[in-house]
């Protein structure tokens, strides 16, 4: 146990024996210094409060001040101490004498022209073109021919029209029962040529036959004639030369 501390009172004032007995009382009674501990918060609480309530009444009395002297200042003089500038309160303009309307200038008669009058155009005279016979080019117009022993062939329809079917007409009664070796050219494009070799089609007892193809679409517009041969058996080989496609 803790003893409590004996202070001589004969060599110490009043005011030591006030501050001993409070440290006394601060070291051994935790009660004491719990009590005296809120009571110094509460007392700093109240001080900082106040502190703010006199900061805040005097700025709000300066700030009325300030808003009161502005609101009391009465209206602003505008006046600068130049005074007014002494003049003709109008502008001059200048006024444009009217019209005077006058006689048109004489002028002269423009004399005629010496140049002749244009003529028209004679047209051109036409001329043949080269590649014998036939339509413009030269080009065969008919889709049909004929050789030795009264052998004929003929193509429908004439002309032949790209990516249509087409039939050859081959007629030979001199020749029945004849097998055929048929080679078309449509043109000069890729893979526009038909081949019927021996043994695809042959000629019928009366010497006819009729072949079924479709013309080759890339052979459209070509500027070629078509082309071919029709060999008969035992017979003679017909030319082909057909309109273009």
């Amino acid at each position: 146990m803790m003893r409590r501390p004996q202070w001589s009172t004969s060599r110490t004032n009043p005011l030591d024996q006030i501050i001993h007995r409070f440290q006394d009382r601060w070291e051994m009674d935790r009660h004491f210094r719990a009590t005296l501990s809120g009571a110094l918060g509460l007392v700093m609480i109240v001080s900082l409060c106040a502190c703010m309530g006199i900061v805040t009444t005097v700025a709000n009395g300066a700030l009325a001040g300030v808003s009161q002297a502005r609101d009391s200042g009465g209206p602003q003089n505008s006046n600068t101490g130049t005074g007014l500038i002494k003049g003709v309160p109008t502008f001059p303009t200048a006024t444009v004498p009217p019209w005077q309307q006058g006689n048109p200038p004489a002028a002269g008669l423009i004399p005629e022209s010496q140049t002749p009058m244009p003529r028209p155009t004679q047209e051109p005279t036409a001329t043949n073109m080269p590649g014998g016979p036939g339509g413009p080019g030269g080009f065969p117009t008919t889709c049909n021919g004929g050789g030795q022993g009264n052998s004929t062939w003929a193509m429908s329809p004439c002309p032949q029209i790209h990516g249509q079917p087409g039939t050859l007409t081959i007629s030979a009664p001199k020749y029945p029962n004849a097998s055929l070796n048929i080679v078309i050219g449509f043109g000069s494009c890729n893979n526009c040529g038909v081949i019927f070799p021996p043994g695809t089609y042959s000629l019928d007892a009366s010497g006819n036959a009729t072949v079924s193809y479709t013309v080759p679409a890339a052979a459209a517009n070509s500027t070629t004639p078509i082309t071919g041969m029709i060999n008969i058996g035992g017979g003679p080989t017909l030319s082909i030369n057909a309109a273009p496609v």
